[in-house]
């Protein structure tokens, strides 16, 4: 399994960038220059050229501002979630450097340059794609959305963030708990779900043991106007997040962190303990169900977990493996049925189309999507459940992590 991306100026096919995941080797210049040979002679005939599929591969052209092609190319994945990780990475080029610059391309060598910065954020969104590739660190991504953690002591931190907010007078900013968003404020969660996750990324790439400042284009919000993204380090593992504009100077902001958190240290050592499991231990689970993914549709956000009991039997599936049967669950079944397409404008004929639940059964294991209101859970069971009995468990379990008012979800 292998993804390729690429990414060529729309007028003269200049490379710009090239990034791969999996063990396949880079696409040679010729296999890159015919890709975009075959787009550039459609636009000269007026043909938009989409997608197509081989044998083994799926690949997608995407154009933005008459200025840059994106080229996808991967095996083990739809061309519809291809085609959304190609826009999630033009958004972190626009989140490192502006629509401006894209647009202008005055310097086509520093415009490279400066691209270097994304290259981080670009081989973490490849790892959202489906590749069945168990062996990734971050193989629990899903494209688009934003991962969260759901421990006991979320609505704590929630009320010292609010404080720190109003200390660095600023409207958006959220606490990261290794890389998951444990609490944030309402105007984070007002941003668009790829912006949210984008800077959940950014945090997280190179160096996270320090403070940051650095200014970002939020692709949705303010393309051409940057905010400054400051993230400071509380205790390991746990960041310190927001969007600010010229002031205050990031020493302030390190001095409002420390004086806001400086008594919730055991709050957050607490908090911590909740990953992996990534939801409150106090919530009951089925002891049938091997692994759970909650998703809620409006603020584009995610909890996966494949430790739903501390003494999971691993001789039905092995944990890294529950999240990639979870990720092709969702990925072939839940994203078909139960999410309306976000690039169709026909609001009513998508929700005639959109369903309320849908499931998988196999030899191994079995999986059960419900979606209520504007949450989704995805479970997967051991193989010995009845089937008849999916439904009602999942839903219980549905309706009792959703009602858990401490993990702020």
């Amino acid at each position: 399994m292998s993804a390729h991306v690429v990414c060529v100026t729309s007028g003269g096919g200049l490379p710009i960038f090239s990034r791969k995941k999996g063990n396949a080797d880079s696409l040679p210049f010729s296999t890159i220059g015919s890709l975009n040979g075959v787009h550039m002679f459609g636009k000269s005939q007026k043909i938009k050229l989409l997608d197509t599929l081989t044998e083994d591969y799926s690949i997608v052209w995407k154009e933005y501002h008459d200025s840059l092609v994106l080229i996808g190319i991967s095996s083990g994945c739809t061309d519809q979630v291809l085609a959304q990780t190609l826009n999630s990475i033009f958004n972190a080029v626009v989140l490192i450097v502006g629509t401006e610059e894209i647009k202008t391309q005055r310097n086509i060598e520093r415009f490279k340059r400066e691209l270097r910065t994304c290259y981080p954020l670009i081989d973490r969104l490849l790892d959202s794609l489906d590749c069945g590739d168990s062996a990734s660190k971050h193989s629990s991504d899903l494209v688009g959305m934003a991962e969260t953690i759901l421990c006991p002591e979320n609505h704590l931190i929630q009320i010292v963030l609010d404080t720190f907010t109003e200390c660095v007078d600023s409207l958006f900013s959220c606490v990261l708990i290794h890389g998951k968003i444990a609490a944030a404020t309402n105007s984070w969660w007002s941003l668009h779900p790829e912006e949210i996750k984008l800077l959940a990324l950014l945090a997280q790439s190179e160096n996270t043991s320090s403070s940051k400042d650095i200014p970002v284009f939020l692709p949705y919000k303010s393309p051409t106007v940057a905010f400054r993204f400051v993230c400071c380090t509380l205790i390991p593992e746990i960041q310190l997040c927001c969007l600010c504009g010229p002031t205050p100077i990031l020493s302030e902001v390190e001095h409002s962190a420390t004086n806001c958190f400086k008594n919730s240290a055991d709050i957050l050592s607490s908090a911590i303990q909740s990953h992996p499991r990534n939801f409150p231990i106090s919530c009951h689970i089925d002891g049938g169900i091997l692994g759970l993914l909650l998703i809620n549709t409006t603020f584009g956000k995610y909890m996966i977990t494949r430790n739903p009991h501390q003494n999971s039997n691993k001789k039905n599936a092995s944990s890294s493996h529950r999240l990639d049967i979870l990720r092709t669950f969702y990925y072939q079944s839940v994203l078909t049925f139960l999410m309306p397409d976000q690039d169709s404008d026909d609001n009513k004929t998508q929700d005639l189309n959109v369903g309320l639940e849908t499931y998988w059964c196999s030899e191994y294991h079995k999986c059960f999507a419900m979606k209520i209101g504007d949450n989704i859970l995805c479970v997967l069971f051991n193989s010995s459940i009845p089937t008849f009995a999916m439904r009602s468990i999942t839903e219980k379990t549905l309706k009792n992590l959703v009602s858990e008012k401490q993990v702020c979800w």
